[in-house]
């Protein structure tokens, strides 16, 4: 079963933070046991972000560490985590 988020994330890399649009998804993996949790960030990050990048995501009064991997071909950007995701676990958007 997945978790997924779609709505509004806090998004900081260095000093740059913004409030943008995310649609996230994660579960469990089996072989290691752990959470692992990815998306796309739809809007603009700071023009000279070089990738990969880590960044923080905040949902609410969740915060995870990720890393922006690529820039999509759509305008956004796909992003990856491990571990305790940035959204409530079970609560679907």
């Amino acid at each position: 079963m997945s978790d997924i988020y779609d709505g509004p994330a806090t998004v900081r890399i260095g000093s740059d933070e913004r409030t943008i649009r995310v649609r996230l998804a994660g579960h469990v993996e089996p072989i290691d046991g752990r959470y692992h949790w990815q998306g796309t960030v739809f809007d603009e990050l700071a023009g000279d972000v070089k990738l990969p990048q880590q960044i923080t995501v905040t949902v609410g009064a969740n915060q995870a560490q990720a890393r922006i991997v690529e820039r999509t071909p759509q305008g956004g950007y796909s992003v990856a985590g491990v571990g305790g995701p940035p959204f409530a676990l079970g609560a679907s958007a």
